[in-house]
């Protein structure tokens, strides 16, 4: 099941549950090491924002010996889990709350929320330079028009409809986008759109099934 904190409404998946279980395995220095070296890998800056090159696992002395799978099991599940708590601004008490949750010790859990809150701005920072955002679409108009073509000695009326979007960038400015088109286009984008519709309906419906 899904780890829920009653109290914030913060939840984690199973598998990034199952992930941070893992943590409590450890050896204290071990788990000190791995806790750093994924820290410092997700920030990828320091506190000023100068870049810090990536370290491998094998760079890690204290982890030495310890299972490799288990250790990019709880490294995958650490990094994912300090990610959506940084996206989602999360709270210290959902933070240990959910950790609890996984079992954790509590020295574990000090730890990694200690060095949650000193690195969170920068966490922040780094997720908002590489998030991925679309325009949202804030308003649509249309006209028909009629527009006169020759065929030889023969005038043909055709229908044409102006279709104009109103877009918000995400950094709050907005754009127009304007196109032409006739009444099958027209209908093909509707029936795109109304398919595209319900599959997103369909995909949330299965997550919260889940």
């Amino acid at each position: 099941h899904i780890l829920i904190c009653p109290q914030t409404m913060a939840e984690i998946s199973p598998d990034t549950a199952a992930g941070l279980a893992l943590l409590g395995q450890f050896s204290d220095p071990s788990f000190s090491s791995l806790l750093k070296w994924t820290f410092r890998n997700a920030c990828g800056e320091d506190a000023k924002g100068k870049p810090q090159a990536m370290t491998a696992l094998s760079d890690v002395k204290d982890l030495e010996g310890e299972d490799e799978i288990m250790i990019k099991s709880a490294h995958m599940a650490l990094l994912t889990f300090i990610y959506e708590a940084a996206k989602t601004d999360m709270h210290p008490v959902q933070i240990t709350s959910l950790l609890e949750d996984a079992k954790l010790p509590e020295g574990h859990i000090k730890a990694i929320s200690g060095l949650f809150e000193r690195c969170k701005p920068i966490l922040r920072n780094v997720l908002s330079r590489n998030r991925i955002s679309f325009p949202k679409l804030i308003d649509i108009e249309w006209r028909l028009d009629h527009q006169m073509r020759s065929r030889t000695l023969d005038q043909v009326r055709e229908a044409v409809y102006l279709v104009r979007l109103k877009l918000k960038e995400p950094t709050g400015h907005e754009k127009l986008i304007e196109m032409t088109c006739n009444h099958s286009e027209l209908a093909d984008l509707h029936a795109r759109l109304k398919n595209a519709t319900l599959k997103v309906e369909k995909l949330i419906r299965g997550a919260k099934g889940k």
